[in-house]
C-alpha cells in the first residue's frame, strides 16, 4: 500500500480520529509515522480547514512535540495524511495501565508537555485533547505530544467540536459547550499530572454521565491523600489546574512549567498527610516505649 510517495509498512494504532502506520519515506530514506484520516477530510470546506490546520501545526518547533514533515491528500485513495517523525516508545497511558510515575519524573514530563503547549499557545493552536494516550515516552526517557490539533481536524463541523477528545480528560467548558483557549489545555493536563502521581484519574466514574457530573461539581482529593510523599506545593499546582472557573487555573503554559520544573530537580520534602501519618507511627512508638519501660 502507497499514501503520496510512502510506503506503507505497517498499521500502529488506530484512534477516533484515524489510523496510525509505521512508513518508509523512499525520497530520504528515512521512517515515518503517518496519520489517515478519514475521506470526508477530503473534499470541499473540510479539505481546505485540513490544510489550513495541518500547515499551522506544522510550524510548532518544540522538542516535546512530534515533528510534522509532511502532509497531503492521496489522489488515488482521497485520503488526507499527515507525515511525522517516527520514534520508538511506548504512549504513556500504556506505562499508567502497569505503574503510577515517580514524582520528580512525573514533574519533569508534564513540565515539558506545559512548555510545549505554551509554544502552541502563542501560535494560536489549542491542542484539544492532551491525554497519556497522546504522550509519547521515548526509549530514552522523553515525552512527545502528539496529535495537536487532531480535534479539530478529524471534525465535519466546527460545531461539534465541543465534546471531542476522550471524556475521563475533558475539562468543564467544553463539557457544557463555551468556548475553549489554552486554560483549557491546562485543566486536562492537570488531570494527567493527578492520574501519573497517584495512578487514579480524579474525576473517574463509571459512564459518561458520572465523568461529566464530576468533572463539573466534584472537588478531588489532594494527591497527597492518595500518595502520602507528595509535598504540599505540587497539592496547590494540582488545584490550580483542576479549578472549575478558567479564570483560576495558571494564566499560561509557561507559568505551569516554571513550577513544575524545580519539583522535578529536588526529591521532596512530605506533605501535610504524610507527615500526619509519620507523626502518628512515632507516638505509637513512644506509647509503646513507655509501656515498656513501666512494666520493667
Amino acid at each position: 500500500m502507497q499514501v503520496g510517495r510512502y510506503e506503507i509498512l505497517e498499521m500502529i494504532g488506530s484512534g477516533a480520529h484515524g489510523r496510525v502506520a509505521r512508513a518508509h519515506d523512499p525520497l530520504i530514506g528515512r521512517l515515518v509515522a503517518i496519520k489517515l484520516f478519514p475521506k470526508e477530510l477530503a473534499h470541499g470546506e473540510a479539505r481546505q480547514r485540513f490544510i489550513q490546520e495541518a500547515r499551522v501545526v506544522g510550524q510548532l518547533s518544540h522538542p516535546s512535540i512530534i515533528t510534522l514533515h509532511d502532509m497531503g491528500i492521496d489522489e488515488a485513495s482521497h485520503t488526507p495524511y499527515l507525515v511525522m517523525e517516527y520514534l520508538e516508545g511506548q504512549p504513556l497511558d500504556r506505562i499508567l495501565d502497569k505503574r503510577s510515575i515517580p514524582f520528580q519524573k512525573a514533574c519533569a514530563w508534564a513540565g515539558q508537555v506545559a512548555s510545549a503547549l505554551g509554544v502552541a499557545h502563542r501560535k494560536g493552536v489549542i491542542h484539544g485533547d492532551v491525554k497519556p494516550a497522546n504522550m509519547l515516552i521515548t526509549e530514552d526517557g522523553r515525552v512527545k505530544l502528539m496529535d495537536f490539533g487532531m480535534a479539530r481536524l478529524a471534525s465535519h463541523d466546527t460545531k461539534t467540536t465541543a465534546l471531542a477528545g476522550t471524556p475521563a480528560y475533558w475539562c468543564p467548558e467544553q463539557i457544557v459547550g463555551k468556548p475553549q483557549d489554552a486554560r483549557s489545555d491546562l485543566f486536562s493536563l492537570g488531570i494527567v499530572l493527578y492520574e501519573m502521581v497517584t495512578g487514579q484519574r480524579p474525576f473517574d466514574a463509571d459512564s459518561l454521565q458520572g465523568i461529566c457530573t464530576r468533572v463539573l461539581s466534584s472537588t478531588p482529593l489532594p494527591p497527597s491523600h492518595a500518595n502520602h510523599s507528595l509535598p504540599a506545593a505540587f497539592d496547590d499546582i494540582a488545584a490550580r489546574c483542576l479549578a472549575k472557573d478558567p479564570a483560576h487555573r495558571y494564566a499560561n503554559a509557561e507559568a505551569l512549567a516554571q513550577e513544575l520544573f524545580p519539583l522535578a530537580r529536588h526529591t521532596p520534602l512530605p506533605g501535610p498527610a504524610a507527615q500526619a501519618h509519620a507523626n502518628g507511627n512515632g507516638n505509637g512508638l513512644r506509647d509503646r516505649a513507655g509501656r515498656l519501660m513501666r512494666s520493667a
